[in-house]
Formats: C-alpha cells, structure tokens, sequence
C-alpha cells in the first residue's frame, strides 16, 4: 500500500476538514477549481489573493511558526495510537517529561530564530548538541491538520500532480516555513514535504525543495534504522512486525520498538532518501544546474 492509500482511508473520516475544503484527497477543492483556470488564463492573481487571504487563519503566531515541547508532540501521539487500539494494548507514555521552557513564554513578541538558539543553549540539543533537541518548530495550527497531521502543502504533494505541485510551490512562495512543517500523526509522524516528492519519484520537485531549503537532515528512515539520528517515526514505516511493540517516552522524540524484525511492510520506503541523493546528482548533471551543497557527503 502506498502512503496515499492509507491516508485516503483515514481521509474519508475527516473531509468536512476546513483543509480539505481546500485542497480535497480527490483532486478537488476551492483552490484546486482556481488553479485550473489561473492556468488557462494564466491569471494567478486570485490564486495569490486566495493564500494570502484566507491561509494565514490557519498558521501559528502571525505565521511566524511556533516551538512546541517535544513532550507535547509525544504525547498527543500516544493518545492517537491508544485511541486506536483496544484497552489491552494501550501503553501510557514513560519517562519522565523535561522541564518546558516555553510555559508562559509569550512567542508573539520572540523572533523563532533567536527563540532557537537560545533554547539550544539551555537544553544542549540540536545541531551540534550531545544531545537530541527538546522542542520543534511547527507552523500550521494542529487542530487544522489533516489525517495524517498533515498541512495544506502535504496534502499537495499528497496527489504529487503537475497542478498540485504548482500549488504547493505557490504556497512556499508566501509561506516558506511549511517547507519543513512535519506530519504530527502517529501513522506519518515525522514526514516532511521533501519525503513526499520523494515518495513521488518526483526528481524535479526535489530539487525544486532543496533549492529552498528543504531540511536534509529530516532523514527519511524508519525508527528501525538508527533511530536516534533520524526524523520519521510514523508506524506506516515500521516494520510489520514491530508495530505492536511501538511506545513512547516522554524523554525523546523518536519511538521505543524491538530491533528484531524480518522487515516486512513498507519499511522498504527507507531507502528511497539516499537512492535520490544520487538522482538528484543526475538531475542536476542532465540540465547543467550546479549540484546542490547540501547533498553532497
């Protein structure tokens, strides 16, 4: 089953989603009408009118972005995954829940840039850190995601059509910071709009999101493959076998699991990150366009 599948059948639940009304699981949706007769007329305006207009509802602090405690992330997805299994199988978060630095910290007033840097001083993580950061900057509001915590973006690269891809380019103009705003999903935690062209085989709009700025550190493997070094912990890419024994701790982002697998299921989809570095390169190559610093080993 490929990715799309399985959102398309958690979608049909949640279609009176506002998201949705946008940019619907089907093809369809306000801006999608828009976008076919922008580009016949090619006429854009209206399109841009559109984002700027009625999309700002939907991000977080004046469409700064906000930072969230790891903790909180980790814990709306256990309460996702518990809500899904029977009273048997649940399992509580452990550990024991860092002190958040942001409680009554008033984000509005704070630029996320220096927000940032100072919380990497205080908890030691992030890049360069010994340790994993402790908060993560998202910019779609959660109570607006779609099924698979996904934002309007995802939901573009979702159907991953010429159109769509145009759409979600558009929206990166005026808002650039979705670039890197993840699924918060049990099922999809962790993936990014670079994942999704990827799953795609979409060469060219992966170089198109590396050119903006597309984060190549959110690896694209399963919580199978060094999991502390690697962004995407969604259950769709675990390992068949290991999807009973996923639990959280409230001490890390990535999730606890076995490390015996026979890696069955859609674990596979793990490798298509470094197998597109290399089409990336090819990409590049074929239409004389320097190579992007950023991939390069």
């Amino acid at each position: 089953m490929e990715p799309g599948e399985g959102q398309e059948v958690q979608g049909r639940l949640r279609e009176d989603m506002k998201l949705y009304h946008m940019v619907d699981l089907h093809g369809g949706g306000e801006m999608m009408t828009m976008m076919r007769h922008a580009k016949t007329s090619n006429d854009y305006s209206f399109v841009d009118h559109y984002i700027k207009t009625r999309m700002s509802e939907f991000l977080l602090n004046s469409e700064k972005g906000k930072l969230f405690a790891i903790t909180e992330l980790v814990s709306r997805r256990n309460k996702e995954r518990n809500a899904k299994l029977g009273a048997f199988l649940r399992k509580k978060g452990k550990g024991k829940a860092a002190v958040n630095v942001l409680e009554g910290f008033d984000q509005n007033d704070a630029k996320t840039g220096d927000l940032k840097k100072a919380l990497k001083l205080l908890d030691g993580g992030g890049k360069g850190g010994k340790s994993e950061s402790k908060y993560r900057e998202l910019n779609w509001k959660l109570e607006e995601r779609g099924s698979m915590g996904e934002t309007v973006v995802g939901v573009c690269l979702l159907q991953g059509s010429t159109i769509h891809n145009l759409l979600a380019l558009r929206i990166l103009d005026f808002y650039p910071k979705l670039l890197n705003d993840i699924c918060t999903s049990e099922d999809y935690y962790g993936l990014s709009p670079l994942h999704q062209a990827i799953i795609n085989h979409d060469v060219q709009m992966v170089c198109k999101l590396l050119r903006r700025g597309a984060d190549v550190n959110q690896r694209f493997f399963s919580s199978s493959f060094l999991r502390r070094q690697h962004l995407c912990y969604g259950a769709f890419f675990c390992a068949d076998d290991q999807k009973s024994s996923r639990t959280d701790s409230l001490e890390h982002e990535y999730v606890d699991l076995t490390m015996n697998t026979n890696y069955t299921g859609s674990v596979h989809l793990a490798f298509y990150y470094k197998k597109f570095r290399y089409l990336a390169l090819l990409h590049s190559c074929l239409t004389q366009r320097e190579y992007p610093l950023c991939l390069r080993d």
